[in-house]
């Protein structure tokens, strides 16, 4: 017989039976069933009574549906076997039956007890085999039915993403090339479930840009005007009341000898790296462009090289919205801006691309808690023109962009959230080519950086540039304004340069009140970063080509410290492209034009 299937065998003799059930060499009472198995008569006579008289080997009506074969102990066949010489007298050709176990309490009754233990754990540890092995087959079935899922929902997705890309791209195509209403048509016959007067204003916009751009260069409403000078009105009043609160809170703590609340100078110089995170695709290109945090937040929103826009919360350490498309199948991701509306407390978020397409999303949860609560407001391209900056009004109502041909955009979201160009701001008389810009905390003021080395100054209330002043060396060395950016209190402006040299500017005066890393030996000879603190603005941030951070204090320009990235173990570190602040200043995030990650700086407890 055959240890393994039971099966006939040419060789004699007990040591080559094996029992197929327990898996003994020999079984001391082989029998062989109908199907051709041998196995022990006493284990499958326990088996039998277990299973009610169904066959143990066969398959057909475990799980198969069918009906199972029953065996009965007349069906098997005794099996005999030679005992060779150590058989009975004159050698024995039968084999030698064990004696009968006693039944009454003795030591062969405690061996009998533990026979049927031995009996009942072999056929246990068989049926076990057996539903691993239906197990095994089931999982492997299910492992592949889940695999073909995840790629049929993974192409279903991929699809979805470019129809929408396409579906966005025909709207801009059909909102610029519409045609003018007929004269006299009043107000137009085409409702799309606005009032009979926004959309007679709808289609004069269109109009307009059809017959060559009327509105290039034109006003905006006197409605949305009025709308920003509440804004301005509520915000100025706001932060001054804040002002004096914080002053009388300061005399009261000199007074006392208790510490001010805000970040210091002392906690900057006990900074260090305390992490870094990857945030967008390892297949694409490394570097970040662009990040902005929310003011008194917890979210952060980097623009990077592959095209998308990420939301980090710092707080929870985890992504919570990829921002997919925000620089279009072809365009680069130039800038991102996320704002807290004032209004209703909604989280935005603006980038801009270099094909000049604006693209804003909004989430109804403060700090925007799900990834699926970004929803796109609207894709709209302006002009045709490269965006070197988007910046979200904080009434959450306006985006204004700065165009790289020296124009500014506005943008509105109406009812229901829908993205609307409402005028594209041309007072750009000397032609100047604009780098970089960034809006006023209470949203009446922009201030945008020129390839001339050049900072104007927007009045958007009367849609003009109000003044003008030159960089330090820029303009005639062939220095460009890199990177600008406001202080919250309204007060200071901080410029950078392609040559490395950081001025700050007092708003009220248009007068240079600082120079700094005027010879690189601070930060080195480009900076791209610049960024007050919270609040007050009492400490200025600028980052620098060798991934060197220095921090100053404002109106205390000798206090200085510096903070330095961890070396790659290749080449030289990366030159830093953003850098705001977080937790109310007691924590910052940088990021770098050619390195993967962003890198979080704070004290460590």
């Amino acid at each position: 017989m055959n240890g393994t299937n039971g099966g006939p065998s040419s060789t004699s003799g007990g040591a080559l039976l094996q029992c197929a059930l327990s898996g003994e060499t020999p079984p001391t009472d082989p029998v062989v069933t109908p199907s051709g198995h041998i196995c022990s008569r006493r284990l499958l006579l326990t088996k039998l009574t277990e299973n009610g008289g169904v066959d143990p080997f066969d398959s057909s009506g475990g799980g198969g549906g069918g009906n199972p074969r029953t065996l009965d102990e007349s069906d098997l066949i005794e099996l005999k076997v030679d005992g060779g010489t150590g058989g009975g007298q004159g050698g024995a050709s039968s084999m030698i039956m064990p004696p009968r176990l006693p039944s009454a309490a003795s030591l062969p009754a405690l061996l009998a007890s533990a026979q049927a233990e031995y009996d009942a754990l072999l056929l246990e540890l068989y049926d076990a085999r057996r539903a691993l092995e239906d197990t095994r087959r089931e999982l492997s079935q299910a492992l592949y039915q889940n695999d073909a899922s995840v790629r049929v929902v993974a192409r279903l997705v991929m699809e979805r993403d470019g129809a929408r890309e396409q579906l966005a791209a025909v709207s801009a195509q059909v909102a610029a090339a519409g045609p003018a209403p007929a004269a006299g048509s009043g107000d137009g016959s085409r409702k799309r479930g606005r009032d009979e007067d926004a959309e007679a204003q709808g289609e004069t916009k269109k109009a307009k840009e059809a017959n060559g751009g009327a509105d290039a260069g034109g006003k905006i409403p006197q409605s949305d005007l009025d709308s920003m000078m509440a804004t301005w009105k509520a915000l100025s009043k706001d932060r001054k009341k804040k002002s004096k609160n914080k002053d009388k809170d300061a005399a009261a703590a000199a007074a006392t000898g208790a510490a001010t609340a805000g970040v210091t100078m002392e906690t900057v110089q006990s900074m260090e790296e305390t992490g870094k995170k990857s945030l967008h695709k390892s297949s694409a290109k490394a570097g970040i462009v662009s990040i902005a945090s929310l003011s008194g937040g917890n979210l952060i929103v980097t623009a990077g090289r592959d095209r998308q826009a990420v939301v980090y919360n710092t707080d929870a350490g985890k992504v919570v919205a990829t921002l997919v498309g925000s620089g279009g199948s072809k365009a680069d991701l130039v800038d991102a801006d996320i704002v807290k509306s004032v209004d209703d407390g909604a989280v935005l978020v603006a980038t801009g691309s270099s094909d000049g397409t604006l693209r804003v999303y909004s989430s109804p949860a403060e700090d925007g808690a799900a990834a699926a609560e970004f929803s796109p407001c609207g894709t709209i391209t302006l002009a045709e023109d490269s965006i070197v900056d988007v910046s979200v009004h904080p009434s959450g109502k306006y985006v204004v962009a700065a165009l790289q041909s020296g124009r500014v955009a506005f943008a509105a979201l109406r009812d229901g959230g829908v993205l609307e160009e409402v005028a594209v701001l041309d007072g750009n008389a000397a032609g100047a080519e604009y780098t970089c810009a960034d809006l006023h905390p209470d949203g009446l003021i922009y201030v945008v950086g020129t390839a001339a080395g050049a900072v104007q100054v927007w009045d958007l209330s009367k849609q003009t540039p109000a003044g003008s002043v030159q960089a330090q060396g820029a303009g005639d060395e062939g220095a460009s304004i890199a990177s600008i950016v406001m202080s919250d209190n309204g007060y200071h402006v901080a410029t950078s340069t392609t040559a490395g040299t950081v001025q700050v500017w007092d708003l009220r005066k248009l007068k240079c009140v600082a120079t700094l890393n005027a010879d690189g030996a601070d930060v080195g000879s480009v900076v791209k970063s610049v960024s007050f603190s919270p609040g007050e603005g009492k400490l200025l941030a600028y980052g620098g080509a060798n991934g060197t951070i220095a921090v100053v204090g404002v109106k205390d320009w000798d206090n200085k410290t510096t903070l330095s990235v961890t070396p790659p173990k290749k080449g030289d570190a990366a030159t830093i492209t953003g850098l705001v602040w977080t937790h109310g200043g007691m924590s910052m995030v940088s990021c770098s034009d050619t390195d993967r990650p962003v890198r979080f700086w704070g004290t460590k407890e």
